[in-house]
């Protein structure tokens, strides 16, 4: 299980390039907290399609959320690709999953995730990323969940589990499913009941069975996350061997 840093990366200075090897898969924290104080400044980053959708939360505390996070990746994105935060554009794949226009990137692929005042960016080179974290907690019409998410033999390994860790056990599937979803770029318009993981296989294997919905996909590597305390989380990617893991605390300012 990869734990997630929680020290704040050390900032070069002068600021210089970050550099990440073709072999390696680097995970970046960020909490909402660490953002909060700079958020007019973080939201002056964002692209004006960013702006507008901030804009739009009902909720202050959700759009400073969004400020943050979504500032915090331009950042991180920012010191591979040495330029300014402002600078970066994305361009959708064909399903939705964002990347960075073409030319601009070079090999550089990122995922951001978040939940509550929680987000982590997985980041490669040359390699597909996916990566969901998720707060522990209830799930909502439980059982409803559980038919629409979970395969049959899935739900069978759930219910060998006390009925006290029901919900943290279907919550590791959940985040297992969405990084291998995200991994290959569909999200979650795929029929997740079809798609059945083994989370006690190797790391290579844990997709047992997706029945040929992806007929085109890569083999995924899952591998699971400690966010932190009170959450669960997995990342997924297309490395062949198992990658070199580098975890950083992203603080806010350049």
């Amino acid at each position: 299980m990869i734990q997630l840093s929680t020290k704040p990366f050390p900032l070069p200075r002068p600021m210089r390039q970050l550099e990440i090897a073709q072999t390696e898969l680097h995970l970046w924290r960020i909490s909402f907290e660490e953002g909060l104080s700079g958020v007019d400044q973080l939201h002056k980053q964002l692209s004006e399609a960013e702006q507008v959708r901030a804009s739009k939360f009902f909720r202050e505390n959700q759009a400073q959320q969004y400020v943050v996070f979504h500032a915090a990746l331009r950042d991180i994105l920012a010191r591979y690709l040495d330029v300014e935060p402002a600078e970066i554009a994305y361009e959708a794949g064909e399903f939705g999953k964002p990347n960075i226009i073409r030319g601009q990137a070079g090999e550089l692929r990122f995922n951001l995730t978040h939940s509550g005042e929680l987000a982590v960016v997985a980041v490669s080179i040359g390699m597909e990323v996916g990566v969901d974290i998720e707060r522990i907690r209830k799930v909502r019409s439980f059982a409803s969940m559980l038919q629409r998410c979970l395969s049959d033999a899935e739900r069978k390994d759930l219910c060998a589990y006390p009925e006290a860790d029901r919900f943290h056990q279907f919550l590791r599937f959940w985040t297992h499913k969405e990084a291998y979803l995200k991994t290959i770029g569909v999200g979650l318009r795929a029929p997740l009941d079809r798609i059945t993981l083994d989370l006690q296989a190797p790391e290579s294997r844990r997709v047992v069975n997706h029945f040929d919905i992806f007929p085109q996909s890569p083999v995924v590597r899952l591998m699971e996350l400690a966010p932190c305390e009170g959450f669960v989380g997995a990342v997924g990617s297309t490395h062949g061997d198992s990658p070199e893991i580098k975890t950083f605390g992203w603080v806010s300012g350049r």
